[in-house]
């Protein structure tokens, strides 16, 4: 049982390890105005602009600068007909200051 134990450990280990290599988005610092994004669970975001994310990275929200940004999404819902869609990129004007809240509806 002891030995059981410490294979599971070892293997959790093993995945929170590998999960903390998906690199996070860059965000603009706190002397930059910014505009939020919120997403739901239902969405990943898996490119701003130039930059590519890895789609098991969950991001629930993002500061970015304000201007004309294409972001790509694909959906991680429920529905099974929708999983894994992509869709072109969404090309958005963001003003500083301001939340944008995303909603998944199928």
């Amino acid at each position: 049982m002891r030995r059981k134990f410490c294979w599971f450990m070892l293997l959790l280990g093993g995945a929170c390890g590998l999960l903390s290599c998906l690199a996070p988005p860059e965000q603009p610092n706190g002397a930059q105005p910014y505009a939020r994004l919120v997403l739901p669970e239902a969405i990943r975001l898996v490119a701003l602009d130039n930059q590519t994310f890895d789609p098991r990275l969950r991001i629930k929200e993002i500061q970015i600068t304000p201007g004309s940004h294409a972001l790509r999404f694909a959906y991680a819902g429920n529905s099974q007909r929708h999983a894994g869609q992509q869709h072109d990129p969404f090309q958005f004007e963001v003003q500083a200051g301001h939340q944008y809240v995303f909603d998944a509806r199928t």
